[in-house]
């Protein structure tokens, strides 16, 4: 199998999974605008889009979330979706909030922000504001929610929401949208995830 990478959000979230499963993935990195716009590009994903994981028998998949659920289950060992319902139900819906409240709100500030996503969207700077403005909020929700003091997102494990969640703090650090200071908690959960060898991945 073969992973086209690049410089990107999504691209992170799966180099930082396969970094936490432990496994080995081929990789190639791609230029963003450059090469994710040439046709053989749009032959794998018609979107343009990274991350792309084409398999060895040439069935291509595409989507970052369904990578990573594709890799959980094609390598068991040390699964970070879970291994049973239940496990599996609660890891999703926090993974889901994550991207939701965390994830999407830092997104689409970039998205509305950086010249590289000019001719993909129409930006609107005004939007990008107020999902700026809304981040502080988003991480006092997950620092309310994690004042029991788990030390991970999903619970006692590290899970594939945790991996959800580094993504969205690797972006908000960037852009200065990083934990505030009086959101104890989750300040305490990024401490933790910067120092795991894959916030570097």
């Amino acid at each position: 199998m073969k992973l086209y990478d690049a410089n990107a959000g999504n691209a992170k979230r799966v180099r930082i999974f396969i970094e936490e499963k432990g496994i080995e993935v081929p990789r190639q990195t791609v230029e963003l605008g450059k090469d994710t716009r040439a046709p053989w590009f749009r032959n794998l994903n018609s979107l343009g889009e990274v991350p792309v994981l084409v398999l060895d028998d040439g069935h291509v998949i595409t989507e970052s979330n369904a990578i990573c659920r594709y890799l959980d289950i094609a390598f068991p060992q040390n699964p970070l979706m879970g291994t049973h319902a239940q496990e599996q139900g609660h890891i999703e819906m926090w993974s889901q909030r994550i991207y939701q409240q965390i994830f999407l709100t830092v997104g689409l500030m970039v998205r509305h922000t950086l010249p590289l996503f000019e001719e993909v969207i129409e930006q609107v700077p005004a939007f990008a504001a107020t999902q700026r403005r809304a981040m502080p909020d988003r991480w006092k929700w997950l620092d309310q929610e994690m004042s029991d003091g788990r030390p991970f997102i999903a619970g006692d494990n590290f899970t594939f929401a945790d991996v959800q969640g580094m993504t969205a703090l690797t972006i908000a650090d960037i852009f200065d949208l990083g934990v505030p200071e009086d959101c104890a908690y989750v300040g305490k959960w990024a401490n933790g995830m910067r120092a795991r060898p894959s916030w570097n991945a």
